[in-house]
């Protein structure tokens, strides 16, 4: 009987780079705008000069063209993680901060 090769880390999760032929934009210039979240990928303790915290990479679709873009919400962090295990994605959502003291995806 013939063994099978074991897959790879990069075969089941990639190299580790999220779209790196994509331009980027600004998490900022996305909200109050409706995107398509395409995919996602959480960085768990990633360091910055605001401390160490989880950040999503999101790739998204606006006006027919695709772009990736970072955040560290707490809330947008649970919500697109939550759609992508559940096999959901893709998903239309709009990124709001509003009057509250976090950002949310609606």
């Amino acid at each position: 009987m013939a063994k099978d090769t074991p897959k790879t880390f990069s075969d089941q999760l990639g190299i580790g780079e999220f779209h790196p032929d994509l331009p980027r934009i600004e998490f900022k210039d996305l909200l109050d705008r409706q995107v398509l979240v395409v995919e996602a990928m959480l960085i768990e303790d990633f360091t910055s000069k605001f401390g160490t915290h989880d950040c999503l990479l999101i790739l998204v679709e606006l006006d027919k063209q695709f772009y990736t873009t970072i955040t560290s919400g707490e809330v947008v962090i649970k919500r697109i993680m939550k759609a992508q295990a559940g096999d959901m994605l893709p998903l239309l959502g709009t990124f709001t901060k509003g009057d509250k003291e976090y950002y949310n995806i609606l």
